[in-house]
């Protein structure tokens, strides 16, 4: 059985994701070929826009701007605290500018030719009608309110924001009055009470003093008592003293269990011995210090004698006198380190315990007994002070809190005394400062609708209604509009571009336009789609055409592809392998019993059937196999053992195999696209759905058939384009299926959707 030529992956996906600038490119060739909508829209927006806004009454803005400032501070300057909690009331005085109280004042105070926005109203129905055109807002880290008010009369708008300031100004003013004096009143009373606690604690607290019959210190750092502090030292050094003390007592212990069993007291002499007992033991038996230093020296001289040796000898030789004289003096020195180190050796073995015994244990005991003094002294003083300590306790703990009260009361009567300085009832204000910055003028200009804005915004919108339309047409459009988008999308190569072709006859070999006119410009498609297969990677010796529907003119291609081959010389098969609904076959007029159904259940050799079923010299080269019978099973003989025998068959003895195959979503497809080098997919963009060429350009890849690439059909031409350059066409139509059940007796075209697909027949690629 012939081998797939080509395997790829079961992951392999042909569709690639489109570049956000490929999306954005295609949809300005969108707005390009439908820029009326976008000239329409724009042109209906604008003139909407124009008719608003003449038809439109004008609104003026009077607007003024107000400076709030705590009292207490100058009045361009504030602390920072005063500043913050202003900052932090500005949306309480946004609210009181708009409240119905000071609204319903400023409508009073408005003259009787200014009220035409309030005409004929009264209550809080003419406050409200206000506050629908009023503006009120901060300025952002200041503290600046603004206020505004709108009106299709300027003088109007400018009257109103007067009125409203002034009826602020009035109501803050009686409302900061009225708090000043409450607030007044109740400090004062408050600083009567706190000075009235303050006494009694300062008595209490002098009283308590006098009770404890001494002054108690406090260190100035940590605020702790002088007493406690005392105490707290000497539990320290306790603690220390008694660790010496167990440490001398361990020595003592040692020193003794070792005279008692016999050890070697040496160690414990370097570990109990100072420098002092070192150097009175060292003389008691015979030795001194001094040897010690006379050793040092000895070798210090030593080394001085060896470096000047060396240098004797580089300059003098070993026979120099001055040579031998310093070899002399380093071997008496060498000799006494000897003789030094072995004495110092026998001396120190000399030593016995009997001689270290008592000077160690009486050396311990001392130590011992000076560690148990030192430590009986620290806990007498700890006792004494710890004492003292427990005895203040309380009356330290009453003072700490009798003068942490006073200092808080102190606190607070400094705060009343500062909040009773900052009251100041003669300013008019009261607790704020209210100044005017800017005050309120007749607007010249309206604020709305003005000319431009209008305009631009009425421009923007019809092009952007014009936009959403194309883009809306974009979106419910599913086809291909252009061979670069075809190829993009599915990232396959277009090998060519097939125009409209003329049909010369109804069916038979006439009906080939290669063949009836070969030199007329539309049939160089053909020519050129058998260059680009030429020079495919490897050649391709069998190729099956293919369509992602019926109707796509895939009998076409293939019957004018096989007369290119050969009128160029080469032995081509043409293969009608679509037995389910044959196309080939009709158009060639070779209908009857013989065919590739006969040759698939038949016997016979392979080259017999052939023989015996194909239809030999329909042009120079060029030999057909047609579909022959309807079979019941056509799956069945495509994948058995014989159809793939005949395929190695003919590869044998054709320099070309053509094979017109059923569309691409029925699965005959790809049962031969595996056996041959690869699948022609034929495409009529105008027709097909994009969701559909999708699949068919999926599904062959997944089942193992190579795509060699695509033929554009039925191109218009440049007269008669369509919308975006192709032309209507017709063929199977989007009603025809494959299936089982069709009579094969039907009188000749019944089946036939190529015969039925327009009577007139007026294009070749309706033959398909």
């Amino acid at each position: 059985m012939v081998e797939p030529a080509f395997k790829p992956s079961l992951t392999a996906n042909l569709s690639a994701e489109i570049h956000p600038v490929q999306a954005i490119l295609r949809f300005f060739r969108a707005v390009r070929y439908r820029k009326a909508i976008v000239i329409v829209s724009a042109a209906v927006s604008i003139l909407l826009g124009g008719l608003y806004y003449f038809t439109t009454d004008r609104v003026f803005r009077s607007g003024a701007s107000l400076l709030i400032l705590p009292t207490g501070t100058n009045r361009w300057t504030t602390e920072m605290p005063a500043e913050r909690q202003t900052q932090n009331l500005m949306a309480t005085y946004r609210t009181m500018l708009s409240s119905e109280v000071v609204l319903e004042a400023a409508a009073k105070l408005l003259p009787s030719e200014y009220r035409t926005d309030a005409e004929d109203r009264s209550g809080p129905r003419r406050g409200k009608i206000l506050r629908d055109h009023l503006e009120v807002g901060s300025v952002r880290d200041a503290n600046v309110l603004t206020v505004a008010y709108r009106s299709t009369d300027p003088q109007i708008a400018k009257a109103v924001v007067d009125s409203i300031l002034s009826a602020y100004l009035a109501f803050t003013h009686e409302l900061h009055k009225n708090t000043a004096g409450e607030l007044l009143d109740i400090l004062t009373n408050e600083q009567h009470n706190l000075e009235e606690q303050l006494d009694a604690k300062k008595a209490e607290l002098l009283e308590l003093r006098s009770q404890a019959g001494e002054v108690v210190l406090k260190d100035a750092k940590d605020g702790v008592h002088v007493a406690i502090k005392r105490a707290i030292s000497l539990n320290a050094s306790l603690i220390k003293a008694h660790e010496e003390r167990l440490e001398a007592q361990s020595k003592l212990v040692a020193v003794e269990t070792a005279v008692r069993n016999g050890a070697d007291l040496q160690q414990y002499a370097v570990a109990i011995l100072d420098s002092v007992g070192e150097e009175m033991l060292r003389q008691r038996l015979g030795m001194s210090s001094t040897d010690a230093y006379t050793v040092s020296r000895i070798n210090q001289q030593l080394l001085e004698d060896r470096a000047q040796w060396q240098t004797a000898m580089q300059f003098y030789g070993p026979e120099s006198h001055k040579v031998r004289e310093l070899g002399q003096r380093i071997q008496v020195a060498e000799q006494y380190l000897r003789d030094r180190h072995e004495l110092d050796g026998a001396q120190r073995q000399e030593i016995s315990n009997a001689q270290l015994a008592p000077l160690l244990l009486q050396t311990a005991q001392q130590q011992f007994q000076q560690a148990v003094a030192h430590e009986n002294a620290i806990r007498v003083s700890y006792e004494e002070e710890k004492t003292r300590a427990i005895g203040m306790d309380r009356t330290t703990a009453q003072l700490d809190i009798l003068e942490l009260d006073l200092q808080r009361l102190r606190a607070f009567y400094d705060v009343v005394l500062q909040r009773l300085a900052d009251i100041d009832l003669s300013q008019d204000s009261g607790m704020l400062r209210t100044e005017i910055l800017d005050h309120p003028e007749a607007a010249s200009a309206p604020i709305w609708p003005r000319k431009a804005p209008v305009f631009f915004l009425a421009l923007v919108l019809g092009i952007g209604s014009g936009l959403a339309i194309v883009y809306l047409q974009e979106l419910l459009d599913d086809h291909f509009r252009s061979p670069e988008e075809l190829q993009s999308h599915l990232g396959l190569p277009v090998l060519a571009i097939v125009p409209r072709l003329e049909l010369f006859a109804d069916r038979g070999i006439e009906a080939v336009a290669v063949h009836m006119k070969p030199n007329v410009p539309e049939v160089e498609a053909f020519r050129t789609l058998r260059t680009a297969l030429a020079l495919a990677e490897n050649g391709v010796q069998r190729v099956v055409v293919s369509s992602s529907e019926p109707g796509d003119g895939k009998t076409t291609v293939v019957a004018n592809l096989a007369a290119v081959y050969a009128q160029s010389g080469k032995r081509t098969l043409l293969i009608d392998a679509d037995m389910r609904r044959p196309g080939l076959t009709p158009l060639l007029d070779l209908r009857g019993e013989k065919g590739l159904s006969t040759l698939l259940r038949q016997d016979a050799p392979i080259a017999e059937a052939v023989e015996a079923n194909a239809r030999f010299s329909l042009i120079e080269n060029l030999d057909v196999l047609p579909a022959g019978p309807r079979p019941t099973n056509p799956t069945e003989l495509l994948t058995g053992e014989r159809f793939s025998d005949f395929l190695a068959w003919a590869e044998i003895h054709y320099d070309q195999v053509l094979i017109d195959s059923p569309p691409a979503l029925v699965s005959d497809t790809a049962i031969i696209g595996r056996l041959v080098d690869g699948v022609l997919l034929v495409i009529q963009p105008e027709k097909n759905r994009r969701r559909e060429v999708v699949r068919a350009a999926e599904g062959f890849p997944a089942l193992g058939v190579k795509v060699l690439g695509i033929v554009v059909n039925h191109l218009a031409s440049e007269n008669d384009k369509t919308y975006y350059g192709y032309g209507y066409g017709y063929g199977y139509g989007h009603g025809y299926g494959y299936g089982y059940g069709h009579d094969e007796d039907a009188p000749e075209g019944e089946n036939d959707p190529d015969l039925l697909a327009h009577p007139s027949r007026k294009t070749g690629q309706e033959a398909a």
